[in-house]
């Protein structure tokens, strides 16, 4: 019972996520629409990339699978993550 409720949590702040994740992204698009400048679409594919990478965890374990597809849900985000990063990164050093 208590376990469910904190799938519950997450699965909500998951959502939170991918809905200011996504808003966030769109305004950042808009802004590269306006000025043109490469740097902000860099930026903005990897925080589209970091924003998957963060709820990914929270969906593989919706779906009920066994210990290890929960283990490579993990895995697989911290490289999204990173990977994410490292274009916003780039998109930075680069501007």
């Amino acid at each position: 019972m208590i376990e469910s409720q904190f799938i519950l949590v997450q699965q909500i702040l998951a959502l939170v996520t991918l809905i200011l994740g996504g808003a966030l992204i769109i305004f950042i698009y808009d802004a590269y629409r306006l000025v043109k400048q490469p740097t902000l679409l860099y930026f903005t594919i990897g925080l589209f990339i970091l924003v998957i990478g963060i709820v990914l965890p929270d969906f593989v374990q919706m779906t009920g699978p066994d210990i290890s597809i929960v283990y490579w849900g993990e895995v697989a985000s911290r490289i999204l993550e990173i990977i994410g990063i490292g274009v916003m990164n780039f998109s930075v050093l680069r501007g």
